[in-house]
């Protein structure tokens, strides 16, 4: 029993020393200036190896740290050489969320242990990647290179979405003025979930240089700017107020994306917000003037067979039937877009002819 218990004694040792061993060398390599291709073998090894045996909080906390920042510590070490395939990794959604959430996960650890190792630099590397991000997004929109900017802006969001909601605004927006209507929908859903809408602030100021209101990206940048006298009327608004617009543009861009289920939810969820929004209306009227059509869109080649078959009185019955049945399905759909736009001509139309085959005689003559 004693020399098991011995044994199991000198394993624990073996594991602290090696983690410490490991925890060096990733921190010697981490804290070069240039990082050989050698550099980077050692530290993905130790980087491995402690993340099997960190037991202690501390080991865990600067093993998922090491860990996770590898693919910018790869292509920081290649420079030049990096790869299209390198910046990809680097600019993946999951990699930019995992990368910004262990950033301010092990500064929260050192501050609550008070022991400041690796803070100041992992600050510094959010503030610098993140003003890489911006810049990026910003250099790509000026080449009105609009899907690569909303993609970008989209990065930065992921990135950090405590202090990025307006790049998050900008992604939606800008994936619309791409055209790209699937890349929108999903972005603007973000927006809708996001904490930035539901409880983030716009800082507004008018710059002495342009005289026009400039939205700020933070209330200390605003102020300083007021402060200094080079902005004037400071102002602040609640984005929650943005919500009818959001829930509006999913609406539309549903409907753009022929998800008419998706389309009657988001429109139920967005007419509270706006029940006389001259643009919510249309898109309402459009959705039930689609709906009613999509069953008489193969009207014609049905008449044609009709025609066809006037000397087979039961095969005409059987298709004048058929007609009557479809007809009757697109009616109520009909019935609403005619309510919502009754000065449509596409839809007087089509009621009107829906009215006469159900023989629906009074309905019909109503219908100028």
């Amino acid at each position: 029993m004693k020399k098991l218990f011995m044994g199991v004694v000198t394993l624990i040792s073996m594991t602290v020393f090696a983690q410490k061993d490991e925890l060096k060398v990733l921190k010697k390599i981490y804290n070069k200036t240039e990082i050989s291709s050698e550099d980077l073998q050692a530290y993905k090894e130790a980087s491995d190896k402690l993340s099997k045996v960190a037991t202690s909080e501390s080991d865990k906390v600067y093993a998922k740290l090491f860990k996770t920042i590898y693919p910018a510590l790869e292509y920081e070490a290649k420079g030049a050489n990096a790869t299209l395939q390198d910046k990809s990794k680097l600019l993946h959604p999951d990699f930019l969320a995992e990368y910004g959430i262990v950033l301010d996960k092990t500064i929260a650890f050192e501050e609550k242990a008070g022991k400041k190792i690796f803070s100041e630099d992992l600050l510094k590397e959010k503030n610098e990647f993140r003003d890489f991000l911006y810049s990026s997004a910003m250099k790509l929109y000026q080449e009105s290179s609009y899907r690569e900017a909303s993609l970008m802006f989209h990065n930065l969001y992921v990135f950090d979405p405590k202090n990025e909601g307006i790049a998050l605004s900008n992604s939606a927006e800008l994936a619309v003025q791409a055209q790209d209507y699937l890349l929108a929908e999903q972005f603007y859903e973000d927006l809708k979930d996001s904490d930035y809408l539901k409880n983030g602030v716009n800082y507004y100021a008018t710059p002495a240089t342009t005289g026009k209101e400039t939205l700020y990206p933070e209330k200390s940048d605003r102020d300083r700017q007021v402060q200094l006298g080079v902005a004037t009327n400071p102002r602040d608004e609640k984005v929650s107020l943005k919500k009818p617009d959001v829930y509006k543009m999913i609406a539309r861009l549903a409907l753009q994306n022929k998800d008419y289920d998706k389309t009657k939810k988001a429109l139920e969820e967005a007419k509270p917000l706006n029940p006389n929004d001259a643009d919510l209306l249309e898109t309402e009227f459009q959705l039930n003037f689609t709906l009613g059509y999509d069953y008489l869109k193969e009207d014609s080649k049905l008449v044609d067979e009709i025609n066809k078959n006037v000397a087979d009185t039961t095969k005409y019955a059987e298709l004048m039937e058929k007609r009557k049945k479809t007809f009757k399905a697109s009616l109520p759909y009909l019935e609403k877009a005619y309510a919502l736009k009754p000065d449509d001509k596409n839809t007087r139309v089509l009621l009107r002819s829906a009215y006469e085959i159900l023989e629906m005689k009074d309905k019909a003559a109503s219908i100028n």
